[in-house]
This record gives C-alpha cells, structure tokens and sequence, in this order.
C-alpha cells in the first residue's frame, strides 16, 4: 500500500508501483507531482473566504482564461472523462461505433460506452504513437458515429488532416487533448481546430486543480449544449430545465486553483520542456532504449507539453525487472500505455489491425518527469537506469 502522503502524486494510469513488488515505498523520486505556489493557494483560499463555493467568479475567470487561449467559447466540467461524455452527447452521438486508438488511457473507452456507444480501436503511428488518417480510414465502418484522437504523452494528433478527413465521412472529431495542454502545432494552440477538445486537471497534468476538466467548442451552440447537459440540463435561471443533465460541473475551488496554474501554463511546459531535454540528452548514448514518441518540430514556434518522458525499450522482457529494481531504488516509473483491447469488456470490441500498438505498449516505460523534478534526478535515474539495464541484459 502506498503511504498516504504520496498518493497525491500516482497518476490514474497503470504504474510500477511498490505493491507489485511486495512492499511499501515513501518515493524519493516520484513519477509526477503536482507544482503548487503562493499563489495557488492564496486563489484557493480566498475562495473559502469568500463563501462562493460553486457557479461563481472563478469558474466564469478560468472560462475565459480558457476561451482566450483556444480563440473559442470553453466550458469547464469536474473531469477529463466527464468532458468527453459531455462532448459526445452534445454532437449527437449515442449509439453505434467511435474509433479511437487502442493505445492510451481507458477513460476514452469508458466514456464511449457511457452513452451507449462501442469503442472501434484503431491502431497508431510507429513514429509520433498517435493517430493519424491512415489509421483511422484502416478502422473505418458504417456504423462510426464519431471519432476520438487521443494526443499521446503531450503529441497532437494531425488535427488538420484529422478534421478534413472527418467532414468527408460526415462523422465529428472529439479531440482527447488530456495529455496535451500547451502543446502547439502549425502555430496554433492545442484544442483549436477539432468540434470538440476535451482537457483534464488530474494531479499528473500540465497544469491541475485536483480533479476537473474543461472543454473546448467549435462554436457557441455547442458550448450552451455542454453547459446545458452538465449543469443538469438547465436551460437559464431557476428551475428551467429540458432534457437529460448531469451533475458534472466544477466547484470554485478548483477553477480558482486552475485559473491561478492557467496564468502561468507557459512557464511549467516550459519547464517540463527543459527537464525532457535534459532526458534526452543522457539517455542518447545508452543502447537498448530511446525516447518515445520523438516527433520533429517543424514550425518555428511549435512545441510540445511532455506530459510524460516514455522510454522504448529493445527488448520487453526488460520491463519488469528494471520497474522492480527502479522500486527498490524509491524511483517510481510508470507503464504508460497497456493496451485498452487487454482489458475486459474491450478485449471484444471491434478492431483494426493493432500491429504498432502491440509491438510498443509492452515496451514503454515513463520515468519521473515534473515540474519539482531537479536536473540531479534526471542524472541519477539515467545513471541508476544505465546500470540496471547493464545487469538485466545479461540476465535475460
């Protein structure tokens, strides 16, 4: 069992946690963790000191904070999951297929059989781990309703292409942008182009208000539908209400921390930015591993979040022993994905050929990558990295 005080800093997806290797560990390097200041807490505290504790002026502030960065109307919910039912009842979509990738966190699964839908997995891209057109056209089947990108590891998907190709098949495009906060393609900013792009504020994230999520519209009809469907399907003051709703709104504690970490959304990619290179850096010269995805940039002033630092390994059956090794050393390591199609009811959903992801997914393992980490951490997770490597070779 992991102790109380860092449980804070375990993300929602699968880890190489010490319980696996029978044992408790307080992590002298943990895998992510949250980066909160004065000001955060101050945002917080004047919250609770106000007595405006849901439907203020935080949430109306984060909103905009939001829609200024997007160029369109955002609207905040309690979680990335909760953005994406969100999105999908408000394009219409409950029933028939949705494709999305096999590779990535099971939520995007779970939302899709939230409103009666049926996950269609598709495979991804050898080199960026996302996917693009040819992925889905491979996947395609009349009774695709929609489609769900899913930006991998702070790696945009080829939205334009994505979105073109979508409008041919009359199908829309909800982009899964949880891991991509900040990261900016073809000079515009992540969540500006597809019907729908949906955030999430999980400790783990770019930036985070605990839980939450947000969601970004094409147009301001859509915005009022999502609103609508969250706040319990109201349509103005008072009891005024059509239709189905859900209870999936944010409370002003959380926008007010998220508007706080939205200011300075810049500074920590920036951040997250400098660490990964750094990683990359040291990892360079070791055989046996690299850096996955590693997509170029392009475009003079493109970037990308990282919201983690995945390493590829040569040979699979090195991951279980370097992640318990790693855990004896307090280094906590993620593995970040298992394929959605390994876990029940998703081993019998419909599928494309998975060839990239099945030949990836037992072979990534993310190390620690945050805001708090220090340059001296990167160094000794690479050093220590290098030299367990070395001995479970020749092991195996």
């Amino acid at each position: 069992m992991i102790p109380v005080e860092d449980r804070a800093s375990i993300p929602d997806h699968a880890t190489a946690t010490a319980a696996a290797a029978g044992a408790t560990h307080h992590w002298r390097i943990s895998l992510s963790s949250p980066d909160i200041d004065h000001h955060d807490r101050a945002a917080v505290d004047a919250v609770l000191r106000s007595g405006r504790l849901a439907g203020g002026p935080a949430t109306e502030q984060l909103e905009q904070l939001a829609s200024d960065t997007f160029g369109r109307p955002t609207v905040s919910c309690s979680s990335g999951t909760a953005g994406l039912i969100l999105a999908l009842r408000a394009l219409g979509v409950s029933g028939g297929e949705v494709i999305t990738p096999a590779l990535g966190f099971i939520a995007t699964a779970h939302a899709i059989r939230a409103v009666g839908a049926m996950p269609r997995f598709c495979d991804v891209d050898p080199e960026t781990l996302c996917v693009g057109v040819e992925q889905l056209e491979a996947a395609w089947s009349d009774d695709v309703r929609a489609v769900i990108p899913v930006d991998l590891l702070g790696v945009q998907v080829p939205i334009d292409a994505i979105v073109e190709w979508a409008k041919h098949r009359g199908v829309p495009v909800i982009e899964d942008a949880c891991e991509a906060l900040g990261t900016r393609q073809g000079g515009r900013p992540c969540g500006a182009s597809a019907d729908a792009a949906v955030f999430g504020f999980y400790p783990n994230k770019i930036i985070t208000m605990g839980e939450g999520g947000l969601v970004s519209c094409r147009d301001q009809a859509l915005a009022d539908r999502v609103r609508q469907l969250a706040n319990q399907g109201r349509t103005g003051a008072g009891f005024a209400f059509e239709g189905e709703g859900y209870n999936f709104r944010l409370t002003e504690m959380q926008a007010a921390l998220g508007g706080s970490q939205w200011r300075r959304l810049d500074s920590l990619v920036e951040r997250r930015q400098d660490l990964a290179h750094k990683y990359l850096e040291r990892i360079e010269s070791i055989s046996g591993i690299c850096a996955a995805p590693t997509p170029a940039i392009h475009v003079e002033g493109d970037r990308r979040s990282w919201f983690a630092f995945v390493v590829l390994l040569e040979d699979p059956r090195w991951r279980a022993p370097l992640c318990k090794a790693l855990t004896e050393q307090g280094i906590e390591t993620g593995l970040y994905f298992p394929s959605i199609v390994s876990f029940g009811p998703y081993d019998q959903a419909p599928a494309a050929a998975l060839l990239c992801t099945e030949q990836r997914s037992p072979r990534m393992l993310a190390l620690p990558l945050h805001p708090r980490l220090k340059p001296a951490q990167i160094d000794e997770v690479v050093t220590t990295l290098e030299e367990l490597l070395g001995r479970i070779r020749l092991k195996v």
